[in-house]
């Protein structure tokens, strides 16, 4: 079995970037402060992460030959690894938790690693259609 690291990191970093840009560039241009998140709020991220992870993984996955729900997980990992050292390096992380909540926190992080497994699997079902 062999993991391609370069493209699990990159992938990995794009999710994040997809994420920011997509989801604070919106918020921000709605006017709505991530101070402390509604509920709604809760929901748009946590879709929007699923749904970043997702596409990233399914379009990133097309080059890769096998293991490509191993490759969407690690994917998946290293996007939710970099948040939460982005977060936590920044000091961040108490205001985050207060903001999400504990349980919220974790759900919205776990849709991001269950979008980049499914990119994964719909990548390998596609990819056995064509064959």
């Amino acid at each position: 079995m062999k993991i391609q690291w370069i493209r699990v990191l990159v992938g990995g970093f794009l999710i994040e970037v997809v994420l920011a840009i997509v989801l604070v560039g919106g918020f921000a241009a709605a006017g709505v402060s991530l101070d402390t998140i509604s509920t709604a709020a809760a929901v748009v991220i946590g879709i929007g992460c699923f749904v970043a992870a997702f596409v990233v993984v399914l379009w990133f996955g097309r080059r890769i030959d096998s293991h490509l729900v191993l490759h969407g997980f690690l994917m998946g990992l290293v996007a939710t690894l970099l948040y939460v050292a982005l977060v936590t390096g920044s000091g961040q992380m108490p205001t985050a938790l207060a903001a999400y909540g504990p349980a919220t926190f974790v759900i919205v992080n776990a849709a991001r690693l269950v979008g980049a497994v499914l990119g994964g699997v719909a990548g390998e079902r596609r990819r056995a259609t064509l064959a």
